[in-house]
């Protein structure tokens, strides 16, 4: 079990820091450019944790649960780097995308609580309320909304890199 949470961990860290980078491009820090290439970075790093779970036998200790949840943050990140990439300015499609992840991060967090871990089921609730606030922002176009969700989001991407950190350097869970 511990090796799954050091690869999640290395995921995670990465998840951590480009939420970080997102929050502040979201208060105007940063170009679309560089946002996309971190984007896509972290796009592919959890998408090849994904491929590993999947597919990669009894020797990657993961399940295919573990795959599919770490498959919603992969393609959260490959779409918003192709937008940025691209300069697209309507994200509503996006937005939706968001709204059905925060609807299956909810489960996923009551989930994980059943196998005893409450910090991260801390975390996939957190996720949920954050992926909620992008369908505000992005897919019902509530543009008033975007200074707090870029500070959230910043906020997340801290707590989320911490937890990273700390999975990664084998000290996750406690106990």
């Amino acid at each position: 079990m511990l090796m799954v949470y050091s690869v999640l961990g290395m995921g995670l860290l990465f998840v951590g820091g480009v939420l970080f980078v997102n929050g502040l491009w979201l208060l105007g820090y940063g170009s679309d450019d560089d946002v996309a290439v971190f984007n896509f970075l972290t796009g592919l790093i959890t998408f090849l944790i994904v491929l590993y779970w999947a597919f990669g036998g009894d020797a990657s200790l993961g399940t295919p649960f573990n795959a599919a949840g770490t498959m919603l943050f992969s393609f959260t990140y490959l779409w918003i780097g192709a937008n940025a990439y691209r300069g697209i300015e309507d994200q509503r499609s996006f937005g939706w995308y968001c709204f059905f992840v925060a609807l299956t991060a909810i489960p996923t967090g009551y989930l994980v609580l059943l196998t005893g871990d409450v910090g991260l089921t801390g975390l996939w609730w957190v996720w949920a309320v954050l992926w909620a606030a992008f369908f505000v922002l992005l897919g019902l176009e509530r543009d008033e909304f975007t200074a707090p969700v870029g500070w959230f989001t910043a906020a997340t991407g801290v707590l989320t890199a911490v937890a990273g950190y700390l999975m990664a350097a084998g000290y996750w869970p406690w106990g």
